[in-house]
């Protein structure tokens, strides 16, 4: 690793979450004006964060379970 980084490196360590969040962010934007990129252009989603969609999943695995628990139990009536 380049040596000015690993320099950098303990201080960025010591840093609390929250400011490791803003570092980030601000290298970020400086990323976006070096690379003369509209603001936001950086893939941004302004929909909630749906883990069925982000891991591909049709269904809740549950319903699948209660779906075969309900054809047992129609059994035994």
């Amino acid at each position: 690793m380049n040596k000015r980084i690993n320099d950098l490196l303990p201080s960025i360590a010591a840093l609390p979450h929250s400011e490791k969040f803003l570092l980030v962010r601000f290298v970020l934007e400086q990323i976006e004006k070096e690379e003369g990129l509209a603001s936001g252009e950086i893939s941004r989603s302004s929909e909630g964060f749906d883990p069925r969609r982000f891991f591909g999943a049709a269904r809740e695995p549950r319903l699948d379970i209660d779906e075969y628990l309900a054809g047992l139990r129609e059994g035994w009536n």
